[in-house]
C-alpha cells in the first residue's frame, strides 16, 4: 500500500538524486487526526525502521486546500522489493491497523518518482520555510536543450543570489517530459518583486532569458508549499 510508505526532500543536501513524492488529500474534517498519526505513530515507525529523513509540505494560501506532500529519498529502486518501512516497524497487524486509520482521514492519494537533476540545480545546505515549485512540460526531444539553457542562463543567477534550486524530473507514475523548477523562500514577502529572474536581472533581462525557451517548455503550475515542520525529520 501507499500507505504504507506514506512518504520531495526538496531541500535535502544529501547524495541521493531519486525520491518518492506522495500527494495526499485530507479530508476536511479529518486533518488533525491524520496529523496525529503522522507524528505519534507514523513518525516514530518510520525512525524505528531505520529511515532518517522526509519532507512534508503543505500547500499554502493558493491552490487546493487540505494537500500535503510527503517526500522521501531513495538510494535504489530495490528498496520497494522489500517490506514497507512501516512493516519493518510495526509487524502486519499493526501495520494493518494503522493503515486503516490513515485511509479514514485521505481523500485521495497518489505517488511518484522524482530524479533531481543534479547539474542544474543549487542545493542550500538548510531547508527553506517556503517552496515555489513551477512544472513544465518539456517539449519532444527538447530535454538537452532545456537543460542547456538552465545551465548557461538560469543557474548562474540562483548562484549568485545564494538562492535555492531545485530542478527534478519525474518519471514512474508521472509524465516523464514534466520538470519541476522549485524555488525556496523564507517568507512570503519574498514573493513580492516578481521572480528571482526580474530581481536580478530587470524586467528586460528576465523576460529575454524566458524568450529563449519558448518552444521548449510549457507552463503547467504553479504551487507555494510550506514545510510542516513538525511532520518532517
Amino acid at each position: 500500500m501507499a500507505l504504507g510508505f506514506s512518504s520531495f526532500g526538496f531541500a535535502q543536501p544529501v547524495a541521493t538524486t531519486t525520491f518518492r513524492v506522495q500527494v495526499v488529500h485530507i479530508k476536511p474534517d479529518m486533518v488533525n487526526e491524520w496529523a496525529d498519526l503522522q507524528k505519534y505513530e507514523v513518525i516514530p515507525a518510520l525512525k524505528k525502521a531505520g529511515q532518517s529523513t522526509r519532507t512534508v509540505y503543505q500547500t499554502y494560501a493558493f491552490g487546493s486546500s487540505y494537500e500535503y506532500t510527503i517526500v522521501t529519498p531513495f538510494a535504489k529502486f530495490a528498496e520497494f522489493d522489500g517490506q514497507t518501512p512501516l512493516l519493518k516497524a510495526l509487524g502486519q497487524p499493526a501495520t494493518a491497523r494503522l493503515n486503516m486509520k490513515l485511509a479514514k482521514c485521505i481523500e485521495s492519494s497518489t505517488a511518484y518518482a522524482l530524479t533531481r537533476m543534479t547539474d542544474i540545480s543549487n542545493v542550500l545546505p538548510e531547508p527553506t520555510e517556503f517552496i515555489v515549485s513551477a512544472r513544465y512540460r518539456i517539449a519532444a526531444g527538447k530535454m538537452q536543450d532545456f537543460q542547456n539553457l538552465v545551465k548557461s542562463d538560469v543557474l548562474p543567477v540562483y548562484k549568485k543570489a545564494n538562492t535555492s534550486l531545485l530542478v527534478n524530473r519525474r518519471t514512474y507514475g508521472a509524465n516523464p517530459n514534466d520538470v519541476t523548477m522549485v524555488t525556496g523562500y523564507s517568507k512570503m514577502a519574498d514573493l513580492d518583486g516578481g521572480t528571482l529572474l526580474t530581481k536580478q536581472l530587470g524586467e528586460d533581462g528576465a523576460a529575454k532569458v524566458n524568450a529563449k525557451f519558448t518552444g521548449i517548455r510549457t507552463i503547467i503550475e504553479v504551487l507555494i508549499r510550506r514545510r510542516v515542520a513538525d511532520l518532517s525529520f
